[in-house]
């Protein structure tokens, strides 16, 4: 939710909230303020009837609002100010009043002075508030948003404008990250922590991606050498079979040396994104044609390969990635699948699965992408290749979901991308 949002809806949950106490409390102080002043004019009223009786020595009631009632001394009671319900004939219903009594002797004989005056119901004066409060607290709510808007578009402007150029900034670039000023003293602070801070990154990581181009170098040129020298020395005469044997396993062990350092330069190149370059693929394409390349591993091992595509699957990645994945996933199945056995892969609009078969499920699933991780020790796996497929899943929001059903290992991709 963006600032500005939340600080609207803020001002509306609690303005509603002081509207609603605002409305009560001036309800009840404009209530207490009309009955006092109500009452002092009844009072004044009552003293006007006295002063006519005393120089008349009568008056003529008005029923309901001015009364006088003679009285015996013994009905003289103390002076009183209150709410009295009156029945209205002509509507038909019970009317509020409000009402004064006063008692008066004049001349010996004692009298009893009502006066009444009519009050608004409670509904009318909570209906007229309510609409006076709600256009009062309307026009301050309107006011307060147009300002706020106002003032964000001048604060935040130039914050925004630096949150994009974060956004789009990447230390792959050969750029420096130049935020702007914003003339605000926390957001310029800010921006020099942010800029003090990808210094440092960018530094580190420029270091860490030197570090392994060179470290792949250096260490891919003794390989190649001890390769050749291998093969020279598989070209000597006079070499007995446990010679031969040990440069057979000095030419392996370097080969696969070789490749494991490749895989770890892959995937430092990934981490660094290096490979920020896409296209549309399709992956049913791109499948058969990786099956095709390996038609003469399946013949050797009596495998067969069974593709079905409900729909074809197009994803936007970078071509050599994409097609390292397919060839790590199946090479795996191959590796793992026993002889004369279907490998089987379903395509869909937004996943695809690849099974083999296989005796028992993976033990530890969890750590099958791991880098280096191996189910057991005598497998010549490198244990890097399904570390590879992870690596290149992450990188364009894929997930993984491992299952063994039926006495197939499957492994499923789904797609955010098809």
């Amino acid at each position: 939710m963006k600032l500005l949002s939340k600080i609207n809806r803020t001002y509306f949950k609690y303005g509603l909230f002081v509207f609603l106490i605002a409305d009560v409390v001036i309800i009840l102080m404009s209530n207490y303020i009309l009955k006092d002043e109500m009452d002092q004019q009844l009072k004044m009223e009552t003293e006007v009837i006295a002063e006519t009786v005393r120089r008349e020595g009568n008056f003529h009631s008005v029923y309901p609002t001015d009364i006088v009632e003679k009285i015996s001394y013994s009905e003289i009671g103390i002076e009183t100010s209150k709410d009295t319900l009156l029945y209205e004939a002509s509507e038909g219903e019970l009317t509020p009043y409000r009402e004064c009594t006063v008692y008066k002797s004049i001349k010996g004989k004692h009298y009893r002075i009502t006066t009444r005056q009519m009050l608004m119901e409670f509904d009318d004066i909570f209906s007229l508030y309510t609409a006076l409060i709600s256009t009062v607290l309307g026009l301050i709510f309107v006011l307060v948003l147009l300002f706020t808007q106002k003032m964000n578009a001048i604060l935040w402007g130039t914050f925004n404008k630096n949150v994009e150029l974060l956004k789009n900034y990447s230390f792959s670039s050969n750029e420096k990250l130049q935020l702007n000023t914003t003339g605000i003293d926390e957001f310029d602070d800010l921006n020099q922590v942010v800029t003090s801070m990808s210094n440092r990154l960018e530094k580190d990581y420029r270091a860490s991606k030197e570090f392994s181009a060179n470290a792949a170098h250096e260490l891919q040129t003794p390989l190649a050498i001890i390769r050749n020298k291998c093969e020279n020395l598989f070209s000597e005469k006079n070499l007995n079979d446990e010679t031969i044997q040990s440069i057979r396993e000095i030419y392996l062990s370097t080969d696969r040396l070789s490749g494991i350092t490749k895989a770890l330069l892959l995937l430092a190149k990934i981490d660094h994104g290096q490979f920020n370059d896409t296209e549309e693929i399709s992956l049913h394409q791109l499948i058969q044609l990786r099956v095709e390349n390996l038609k003469d591993i399946l013949q050797d091992r009596n495998l067969s390969v069974d593709i079905s595509a409900a729909e074809d699957c197009l994803v936007k990645m970078d071509m050599r990635l994409a097609s390292l994945l397919i060839q790590n996933i199946t090479t795996n199945a191959i590796n793992y699948s026993p002889s004369s056995k279907i490998i089987e892969i379903k395509i869909a609009q937004n996943q695809f699965s690849i099974s083999n078969y296989g005796e028992k499920p993976i033990q530890n699933a969890e750590s099958i992408f791991n880098r280096f991780y191996k189910e057991s020790e005598s497998s010549k796996s490198t244990g890097i290749g399904l570390a590879l497929v992870k690596k290149i899943a992450d990188h364009y929001g894929m997930t993984i979901h491992y299952n063994f059903n039926n006495c197939k290992h499957q492994f499923t991709f789904s797609l955010s991308l098809c």
